[in-house]
């Protein structure tokens, strides 16, 4: 049973890998220009294949241009696809609230929102991740753009960091990883949101900006404002929404599947 398990996974394996091959062609084909490389990235989705290589090229990293902010990209060993394209919009916005502040950005992993908000005149930007791999991509892209920049990249717990931190900044980026990945965490990751919210309020500075995001798509828009809110109740804070957040246009939603609405985000203006 074992050894027609492992046929049948490998033969499923060489179908998935000759349809890839025909999707890596047609993005060659489409643009033959700008095209120089196409990596296979889905470990984890048929066993035991090694399904993570490269179907065109083989150049594992670059650095890549963002409204003018330069990125170090690596699709091979960083997250995912080595940046998060889906909050470009959001990170552009960041930039209307961050001149002359105190900036904190939270699981900052490539340091994005970091970098927008030094380049919008941010006083101050710290950079916080528990991975110290993340925070020295962090401090490596700012440097990539302000050698100079006033910027602390911090590898600890956000909720420790937190915690030692009480109204200190003026604007709060929480961007955590799905806290949810399947319906069976939905309650304990609503838990975690809460928590999270609520120290993110306790950390900032009066009349302060929180920028909050979940990605977790078992959590849909109601809940994680329902639950923004609750978070709100319990720190007593007066609290107005500022902008309701959500992925890139170039990350649209099938009508027929809301979880891949899966990106929520509010902006509040905390008094």
């Amino acid at each position: 049973m074992k050894k027609a398990i492992q046929i049948l996974t490998f033969k499923t394996f060489l179908f998935y890998r000759n349809q890839l091959e025909k999707i890596a062609k047609a993005i060659k084909n489409a643009f033959p220009e700008y095209c120089e490389t196409i990596y296979c990235k889905s470990s984890g989705t048929l066993p035991n294949t090694g399904t993570d290589y490269f179907l065109l090229g083989n150049r594992a990293e670059v650095v890549a241009k963002e409204n003018d902010i330069l990125f170090s990209v690596n699709w091979v060993e960083g997250q995912k696809t080595g940046f998060f394209l889906d909050q470009r919009e959001n990170r552009k916005l960041l930039s209307e609230f961050s001149k002359g502040k105190k900036v904190l950005n939270t699981f900052c992993y490539t340091g994005g929102f970091s970098i927008y908000a030094m380049s919008a005149g941010a006083k101050l930007v710290t950079s916080v991740d528990i991975s110290q791999k993340a925070v020295d991509l962090a401090t490596s892209n700012m440097e990539l753009n302000f050698p100079n920049a006033n910027h602390k990249a911090v590898a600890d717990d956000v909720f420790n960091f937190m915690k030692e931190h009480m109204q200190q900044y003026d604007v709060i980026i929480l961007d955590p990883p799905a806290f949810a990945k399947s319906i069976k965490n939905k309650h304990t990751a609503t838990q975690a949101y809460k928590r999270l919210n609520i120290a993110g309020l306790k950390t900032l500075a009066p009349n302060g900006i929180l920028f909050t995001f979940s990605c977790s798509q078992v959590i849909d828009d109601v809940l994680f404002y329902n639950t923004v809110a609750a978070a709100a109740i319990e720190t007593g804070r007066n609290i107005r929404v500022l902008h309701k957040l959500e992925q890139g246009l170039d990350h649209p939603t099938n009508i027929y599947h809301p979880e891949g609405h899966y990106l929520k985000g509010l902006v509040l203006f905390v008094e």
